[in-house]
């Protein structure tokens, strides 16, 4: 019958799924080097997951399109559908999301040499880059005081205390002028204990309002 000539498996057929063995072992490297580079911090595992299939999907798709502008212009038009409707992130994980697709795209058109040296070359850049600039993170302090307060230097002997870089974000005023939101880029030091560092905070401000986060506040913590 002719829908059973669907399953026949042929030489191409073969070089297909052969493609999408190697862009699984390549999303593998690829989701292996972001979890590492991210070990300790916070990251989606969504994400990684996404990372880790891409290369597949994109494997199978481009032996298909390869040859055809239609279908080649097809999928870049589905491929804009999805990023319109998806949630702006990071700067740096929209970049891995292109490295992902860009590394299946390669391996779909059988450069599987290029592909995989790709892989490993961004992803230990990306390792080492991260490793590196881990120590330079800062993270953002919000402490709210009353208005008849001088904060230029109310803080300075805790931060000198528990952080290692500290400088103001910006000032704005809230309910009705009465009190001033101040917002610090902050490095805390190794050892800082966040908990005694704000409990001291607090005795300076009246105990109002004190939040420390991340600027990633997008993400989500590591299980």
């Amino acid at each position: 019958m002719d829908f059973l000539s669907g399953f026949v498996i042929d030489a191409e057929s073969l070089s297909i799924l052969f493609s999408m063995v190697m862009g699984l072992i390549a999303g593998g490297i690829i989701a292996g080097g972001y979890v590492l580079a991210n070990n300790g911090k916070r990251y989606s595992r969504n994400f990684v997951i996404t990372v880790l299939l891409l290369p597949v999907i994109m494997a199978i798709i481009i032996p298909f399109i390869a040859t055809d502008l239609k279908k080649t212009l097809s999928l870049a038009g589905v491929f804009a559908l999805v990023r319109f409707r998806s949630i702006p992130g990071d700067s740096k994980d929209i970049l891995y999301t292109f490295f992902a697709a860009a590394a299946g795209l390669v391996i779909g058109l059988g450069s599987y040499f290029i592909g995989f040296v790709l892989v490993i070359f961004v992803s230990v850049l990306f390792v080492l880059m991260s490793r590196c600039w881990r120590v330079a993170e800062k993270q953002i302090l919000k402490i709210t005081i009353p208005e008849d307060m001088n904060y230029k230097d109310v803080f300075t002997d805790l931060f000198d205390k528990y952080l290692v870089k500290y400088g103001i974000k910006n000032v704005k005023t809230s309910n009705m002028g009465t009190l001033f939101t101040i917002s610090y880029w902050v490095q805390p030091k190794k050892d800082c204990d966040t908990k005694a560092f704000i409990d001291e905070l607090r005795t300076r401000n009246g105990n109002l309002n004190i939040i420390l986060e991340n600027p990633d506040d997008q993400l989500v913590p590591v299980l």
